[in-house]
């Protein structure tokens, strides 16, 4: 595995672009798990700002 960093506004960004895709997605169980998903890289975002305030 690489040694990779990402900040807080990477992780929100890719949130946005999940909810995008949940927003044009036709399967209703794929928009839930889209959202889930995006759910997991917003509380990413919210743990690495406040750790980046720290």
């Amino acid at each position: 595995m690489s040694d990779q960093t990402i900040t807080w506004q990477q992780a929100a960004s890719h949130a946005a672009e999940v909810l995008e895709r949940a927003d044009r997605e036709p399967n209703p169980a794929m928009v839930e798990a889209k959202v889930s998903i995006a759910e997991g890289w917003t509380q990413l975002a919210a743990a690495l700002s406040e750790i980046e305030q720290t």
